[in-house]
């Protein structure tokens, strides 16, 4: 008897369960990812503006980068914190009207920021090249803007999925009229497109780095390992820290809309709704991680920072 009755009651603790821990705690990542992404783009702008390094391109995109990220969390994650929160919207997301370009920006402004990642592993894989390749162009400072331009414009025509497939419908908002349509789009364009690509170009990269090595090593010189490749390492682990955070969201988007032959339980459905909820915010990881993973990675980086940021303290507290 006692067994039937705890049976009936398991499903209801874990929705129950389910529900606090997304309303009490989940619910204010938003807040913290804001918080640390404002952090660390202000730390990436004191560094990447110094004139140690502001002329390196691969430097540039990272900034553009860090511009991208800002955006994307105030943009995305705080408007949504303070619409679950606090009922406070942001004027265009109940205006029919403009419930398409709402969306596209959803969209556009997390693949821009990893369009820019993309673009400095492309310029690091185009330092590792021979002087004779004509990829080797890559490098010169004068190709940025249009690189840049050409990032942007990827990204504008990867994300026009959202108007062509948003619509706003009474009582759901601002919707996908074909779901499924727009689900593999979303998956091929951002969740596989993206991260093979710089997968590519980090192989590519690594090849290069080892063929330069074993060059070096057979003629007797010493490799000074000097301004080539000195973000690599540091580009190398944001790859890998996006692609990681990037898969677990996908997983989870994929596993969510798949359609099931049999409907899922209440019990069933809290749990997948709430590691879904859980998911889509640490897909914001990628907007927040830089400035911290290039602390860690690149000593270049770091003694760029503790530079700029000295310089910014009182000068009695440059004297102590």
């Amino acid at each position: 008897m006692s067994t039937s009755n705890n049976t009936s009651i398991q499903p209801s603790n874990t929705v129950f369960l389910a529900s606090t821990i997304a309303r009490r705690y989940i619910i204010h990542l938003p807040v913290i990812f804001v918080v640390l992404g404002f952090i660390g783009f202000l730390g990436n702008t004191l560094t990447y503006l110094q004139k140690d390094i502001r002329t390196n391109p691969c430097s540039i995109y990272l900034f553009c980068g860090s511009i991208a990220d800002i955006t994307t969390l105030l943009y995305n994650m705080l408007g949504n914190y303070l619409a679950a929160v606090h009922g406070v919207y942001i004027p265009w997301v109940k205006l029919p009207n403009l419930c398409k370009f709402y969306s596209y920006f959803l969209g556009l402004l997390p693949h821009l920021s990893i369009n820019f990642l993309v673009m400095a592993i492309i310029d690091r894989y185009a330092s590792t090249c021979t002087l004779t390749v004509c990829i080797r162009r890559l490098n010169d400072v004068k190709m940025v803007p249009w690189l840049i331009g050409l990032s942007i414009l990827l990204s504008f025509i990867s994300s026009i999925r959202s108007l062509i497939l948003y619509d706003y419908q009474d009582g759901k908002g601002c919707v996908p009229t074909q779901p499924l349509l727009n689900n593999i789009l979303y998956t091929i364009i951002n969740g596989t497109i993206q991260p093979v690509t710089m997968c590519i170009f980090v192989f590519l990269t690594f090849r290069n780095v080892r063929q330069s090595r074993q060059r070096v090593s057979g003629a007797g010189l010493v490799n000074p390992r000097r301004t080539r490749n000195q973000f690599i390492s540091m580009i190398l682990t944001q790859i890998l820290a996006t692609c990681l955070i990037s898969l677990q969201w996908m997983i989870m988007y994929i596993y969510y809309f798949i359609p099931v032959q049999t409907p899922r339980t209440a019990e069933q459905q809290a749990i997948v709704s709430f590691f879904y909820s859980l998911t889509n915010y640490c897909y914001y990881l990628n907007n927040v991680k830089s400035f911290y993973l290039s602390m860690l990675t690149s000593n270049l980086f770091r003694k760029t920072f503790v530079k700029a940021f000295i310089k910014f303290l009182p000068r009695h507290q440059h004297q102590r």
